[in-house]
């Protein structure tokens, strides 16, 4: 059934769409060709702390999500398996460290390098 479907939606993509709305128009390509670079656009990019801000906020999330999902995982008057606990340990040490890196490399943005 979805099939048929898929096939209907392609048939209804290649063949009842006007052949203009599939080609490119000459007078587009004609104003494609004609664009160039400004010369603002070769201008250097500032320096910043956004390198130096994902590696801290990496290495920060990671131990912290490290601790939490020890904590959460780890149930006293349970039965706990190492399998489990060290699993959802390095769930948290991934996810930390991928947040982390995200929200260090963002704020270290923000901050300008001074030669």
């Amino acid at each position: 059934m979805t099939m048929r479907s898929v096939g209907a939606l392609w048939f209804a993509l290649l063949i009842l769409l006007p052949p203009g709305a599939r080609a490119q128009s000459p007078a587009g390509a004609a104003a494609l060709a004609m664009l160039r670079a400004t010369p603002d656009s070769n201008a250097p990019t500032p320096r910043s702390w956004s390198g130096t801000g994902a590696i801290v906020g990496g290495l920060g999330g990671g131990a912290a999500f490290a601790v939490a999902f020890y904590h959460f995982t780890h149930r006293n008057g349970a039965v706990n398996n190492k399998t489990s606990i060290v699993g959802g340990t390095l769930v948290g040490v991934v996810l930390g460290a991928a947040s982390g890196a995200l929200l260090g490399a963002f704020v270290g943005s923000l901050f300008p390098k001074h030669p």
